[in-house]
């Protein structure tokens, strides 16, 4: 299938639009947990700051679940990075998902000792009610996902390629060489998003991602060398991106 984007002026219109979304699903369940899918980095940012301007104003988020895609791992390939560095994504989940909410909620991330207990525990709880996506500007990487991932690839532990690693130098200003950046993560994988949620959104903003925006929406079916391209294989799929991501300026 194909998708019809949703274009809006810019970042923060996006995510207003995406929060308001996330609160409109959290209204719709019961008392269990809400199950949210988060990518870190700066694509997300506007729908966190988003959410934490309506707990700031006593929206009750506390059921909500993070659940990260990805983190860095450590050279020796069995830890995750240290949450304390700027560049872990659990790290990213602690202080600028959860802790400007201000409220206490439940955070999850891939084990790199066993990633395959991350596609366990996510089934175990009845899938991820919705999962934000971004894309990589450069590769069309999604979590750690790398061109030529299989369609069928669940949470693993993988090498990253040079593009992933310079899209990520853009992220994190203290990478100021390629040498700095970890050559491993642990993510889930593209199986993982498309048969363990049950609605995905994916974000794409600036005229860096035009590029991405173009595969993305003429994709039909999963595409191994852009794999930000299994949105369209998911349940319930929405492409939502400002002018710059649109236009291309």
């Amino acid at each position: 299938m194909s998708l019809q984007p949703i274009v809006l002026p810019d970042a923060d219109a996006v995510g207003e639009s995406v929060a308001a979304t996330i609160l409109d699903r959290l209204g719709a369940i019961d008392s269990r947990p809400f199950l949210l899918g988060c990518p870190s980095g700066r694509t997300p940012m506007p729908v966190y700051r988003a959410l934490a301007r309506h707990a700031a104003r006593g929206v009750d988020l506390s059921r909500l679940v993070v659940v990260m895609m990805d983190d860095y791992v450590e050279p020796d390939g069995r830890r995750r990075v240290d949450p304390s560095l700027s560049y872990s994504c659990l790290g990213f989940a602690q202080r600028q998902i959860v802790a400007p909410l201000g409220q206490a909620i439940e955070i999850w991330a891939p084990d790199p000792v066993e990633p395959e207990r991350y596609d366990e525990a996510i089934e175990a709880a009845g899938g991820i009610d919705l999962f934000l996506l971004a894309t990589g500007a450069g590769d069309g990487h999604i979590a750690f996902n790398q061109p030529g991932t299989p369609r069928d690839a669940r949470t693993h532990v993988t090498p990253l390629g040079e593009a992933t690693r310079r899209d990520n130098m853009g992220t994190f200003p203290e990478f100021t060489r390629l040498d700095m950046v970890p050559t491993h993560g642990v993510t889930v994988g593209v199986d993982t998003i498309a048969a363990s949620s049950r609605e995905v959104i994916m974000v794409v903003t600036g005229s860096h991602k035009h590029e991405a925006f173009i595969r993305i929406n003429g994709a039909t079916a999963y595409e191994p060398d852009w794999p930000a391209t299994v949105v369209v294989e998911c349940k319930n799929p929405t492409l939502i991106a400002d002018h710059a991501a649109f236009e291309g300026n």
